[in-house]
């Protein structure tokens, strides 16, 4: 069973940024079966670092584009982005032994579809518009 579903809804539009959100829900998906399914912590560290790793490629990724795109609320959604960055540093194994895991996990989802479902969209258009432009 997946933790998250991806809907159609859930996408942008804009083929890059849709495929890196599909692959964090995706690593999301595979810290929750590791998690449940009780496998050796050798597996959950591992898919930590991707998710890390993920996030930072993805942000940077997205930024460039809303700059390229001229988008006004560039600053605070970098603003944004830095602090789920400094949340997503702390993850360790360790937290999610410490914390309760579903909350570990319900955080990243909420964190995740929420903005891609509001801050995101709030570019799109910016980032459409240009991609527009080019063709």
């Amino acid at each position: 069973m997946l933790y998250i579903v991806w809907k159609n809804r859930n996408r942008l539009g804009i083929p890059i940024i849709d495929e890196q959100h599909r692959g964090i829900v995706s690593t999301i998906n595979s810290l929750y079966f590791f998690m449940r399914s009780g496998l050796d912590q050798k597996v959950l560290e591992p898919t930590i670092n991707i998710l890390k790793q993920s996030t930072i490629i993805h942000f940077e990724t997205e930024e460039a584009l809303i700059s390229m795109a001229g988008y006004p609320g560039l600053r605070e959604h970098r603003r944004l982005h830095e602090k789920l960055t400094k949340r997503i540093d702390n993850l360790s194994i360790s937290s999610f032994e410490s914390m309760d895991s579903d909350t570990v996990l319900k955080f990243l989802r909420g964190w995740w579809l929420g903005h891609i479902n509001e801050e995101d969209r709030k570019y799109a258009p910016y980032v459409l518009k240009i991609e527009k432009d080019r063709k």
